[in-house]
């Protein structure tokens, strides 16, 4: 259950979230990618992006699915167990907020950067289209924006 549905949030406040995932993208193949979310009820702006999938070794990842009983009720999208709790068990040397670099030579920081820039510029160009098309003073219409999002959105 979300922020907003507790009310932990008001509505006329934004929200941006970010939570990882593994998932087996073809048979013995796993990655873990970031989901980053902003939603802006007042401006009626909802926007997700995900980050560069990272490989997740197998072994891993079958670790997180097999602490899964096959009744848990999430089992659909997610593992009982996260991965970030198999590599801390596995490799308890591993720092767990920089996982990626021992596996696979980038940073966490470094992806959650780029995908935290891309959702960042992605609401700011929805913002200016949705002011532009209000038509208020000092703002840039979409063809003086650097990006036009809603011509990404329907490529």
């Amino acid at each position: 259950m979300g922020a907003r549905a507790q009310n932990l949030v008001p509505d006329d406040a934004v929200v941006v979230a970010v939570e990882s995932f593994i998932n087996e993208v073809v048979p013995g193949t796993w990655v873990e990618q970031y989901c980053m979310l902003v939603s802006d009820l007042p401006h009626e702006i909802d926007l997700h992006v995900f980050s560069q999938p990272v490989n997740v070794p197998t072994s891993l990842a079958l670790k997180s699915k097999d602490a899964t009983p096959t009744e848990y009720a999430l089992r659909s999208s997610g593992y009982a167990k996260s991965i970030i709790e198999v590599i801390s068990e596995t490799f308890p040397d591993v720092n767990i907020k920089d996982w990626y670099r021992p596996f696979v030579g980038i940073s966490n920081h470094s992806v959650l950067g780029l995908v935290s820039r891309l959702l960042a510029a992605l609401f700011h160009q929805r913002l200016v289209n949705m002011l532009a098309a209000q038509k208020q003073p000092d703002v840039k219409s979409d063809e003086e924006a650097e990006i036009d999002v809603d011509a990404m959105e329907r490529s």
